[in-house]
């Protein structure tokens, strides 16, 4: 690790191909995390946490206190084939943590973050993305079953972005579970997806991180506030658990994500592969649609889509 009483920039190994860079201000404070590319097919964490140390490099002054662990390609492996998994074990980085160092490759790397990163850590940011075949709103989210969810709340809110999500339980394996384990406050952030990058949503991703690092008090710089409040949602953030496709054919969007959907409204259309129309998807429930398959061609189980609820303990989704 970084000798942090001293200012500058490090970098390391870890694991994996997995790189380091440790940047320290002149002054002790604290640490943050910050976490690009889980998943090898969503660049928009990776191009944001190498904009944010190349911006901290080239102007120190916005680093006054403490120290920022930055990792950009956190799959490095995944990222080079563009996908969500990694081909050299077939493993997902993002259900891997906490990891360990002797269960393959990935699971290294998730230790190695785990031991290294967090563990030595006063905060994470996990950046991700809705990938290559899901679309998602530009949001930021937490869990509330940590020890630390209200300081959580608070860099959630800090990140500024039109839409906070509050998950009432975390998932296993993530980042942020590992993070809460640690006793760690963590965020983790998605947007569009769809294999482009979108300046307003980079630009978000940046000042995010800019924004936490002054609510930390690591930076001199004025907090970047929109002047609209954000919406708030709750639901299970388990991606992997929403509703699932029944047959294999082509999934046919037809509802916007990040807009509320009423019950038994149609969120697409689903075709076998020889173009026979098969059945709409309806919405279960009233909700913000939050998860959105892109990708046409669909396997039974896929996940197709996932709602939340406008939350009652905030201002409500309008």
């Amino acid at each position: 690790m970084a000798d942090r009483s001293t200012p500058g920039t490090v970098t390391r190994p870890l694991a994996g191909d997995v790189v380091l860079t440790a940047i320290s201000g002149p002054e002790p404070g604290p640490t943050l995390a910050v976490l690009g590319g889980v998943h090898g097919d969503e660049d928009e964490g990776v191009l944001a946490v190498q904009r944010v140390t190349k911006e901290v490099s080239a102007q120190p002054q916005r680093l006054r206190r403490g120290t920022i662990l930055a990792i950009a390609r956190a799959n490095p492996s995944g990222w080079a084939a563009q996908d969500r998994h990694s081909p050299v074990d077939g493993s997902n980085l993002a259900r891997s943590f906490p990891g360990s160092p002797d269960d393959g490759p990935t699971a290294a790397i998730a230790s190695a973050i785990t031991t290294d990163v967090l563990a030595e850590s006063d905060a994470l940011i996990d950046l991700h993305s809705a990938g290559l075949r899901y679309r998602m709103p530009l949001m930021v989210g937490y869990c509330e079953d940590t020890s630390e969810h209200k300081r959580s709340r608070e860099l959630a809110e800090a990140f500024a972005v039109p839409t906070i999500w509050v998950h009432p339980t975390g998932a296993a394996g993530r980042s942020l579970s590992a993070a809460a384990q640690l006793g760690v406050p963590a965020i983790y952030a998605e947007c569009s997806g769809g294999g482009s990058i979108r300046a307003h949503e980079l630009d978000a991703y940046t000042r995010g991180v800019f924004n936490v690092m002054t609510h930390l008090g690591m930076s001199s710089d004025t907090l970047d506030m929109p002047t609209r409040p954000p919406r708030w949602v709750r639901g299970d953030g388990d991606l992997d658990d929403g509703f699932q496709a029944t047959h294999h054919g082509f999934f046919v969007s037809s509802a916007a994500v990040g807009e509320f959907t009423a019950a038994n409204s149609e969120i697409g259309r689903f075709y076998d592969f020889d173009g026979n129309f098969l059945h709409y998807v309806n919405a279960h429930a009233d909700g913000v649609l939050m998860f959105l398959r892109r990708q046409a061609r669909t396997q039974a189980g896929d996940v197709l889509f996932v709602l939340a609820q406008p939350s009652d303990m905030h201002e409500a989704y309008t």
